[in-house]
């Protein structure tokens, strides 16, 4: 599934291996030195929850580093075809996070940002904002990876009659395009399960509109005015 011919057509990729059992565990345990901070600033969705916006938070210096990480650059440069490419400024860790099945787009109030449908053309340019998730758990033997429906980033419908699970290994990273329908888990377990992600987009409007809103989201979800 590491072919971006596959990627083009199904709006989706799994990359094999793409760090190694130490670099996890240091993510891990920066994620859990930041949890123990008794003024951590964390969404709690249920028994789980986010944090949002880490790379502003001290305590994760490695983690930020993905940003740069060649492998994932290198991939990023064959979907985009260049590197006329950004991190836009999505960023967060899940931990035991639930979500129903939605598009990584900007919705409610943030909608307004979205200046230019993200199913049309503009000025002969298109949407093109991927997440890159991180897995720090291992999903080959269970179900509570992705969830996702081919190619259905091309339409607005959410229809997951049509969906897959998909089974990233530790260390394997997925690459989407942020409009198709997609979920993660659907119980609650017992282990802690860790998910990073990050967004980067091509340099258009598209991903400079996506951009603002998430930024303003960001600060709102961290209450920061």
């Amino acid at each position: 599934m590491n072919n971006i011919k596959f990627f083009e057509e199904n709006g989706y990729m799994i990359v094999d291996n793409v760090f190694t059992e130490n670099e996890i565990n240091k993510f891990i345990e920066e994620t859990n030195l930041y949890l123990n901070n008794p003024n951590k600033l964390y969404l709690k969705v249920g028994k789980g929850g986010s944090i949002i916006d880490f790379i502003k938070f001290k305590e994760f210096d490695e983690t930020v580093k993905i940003i740069n990480n060649k492998t994932i650059n290198n991939k990023l440069k064959e979907i985009f075809k260049g590197d006329n490419y950004r991190y836009c400024c999505h960023n967060d860790i899940g931990v035991n996070r639930l979500a129903g099945w939605h598009k990584d787009k900007l919705n409610d109030e943030y909608a307004v940002y979205e200046t230019i449908d993200i199913w049309s053309e503009y000025l002969g340019e298109t949407h093109q904002v991927v997440k890159v998730l991180i897995y720090l758990q291992d999903h080959s033997n269970n179900n509570d990876g992705l969830k996702v429906v081919p190619k259905s980033n091309l339409i607005r419908e959410i229809d997951y009659s049509s969906y897959v699970q998909l089974h990233p290994k530790k260390g394997d990273i997925i690459i989407f395009d942020q409009r198709i329908t997609h979920r993660g888990m659907e119980n609650q377990i017992e282990q802690q399960r860790i998910l990073i992600s990050y967004g980067f987009g091509i340099n258009n409007i598209f991903t400079d509109n996506f951009e603002k809103g998430t930024i303003q989201r960001q600060n709102d979800q961290n209450n920061i005015k």
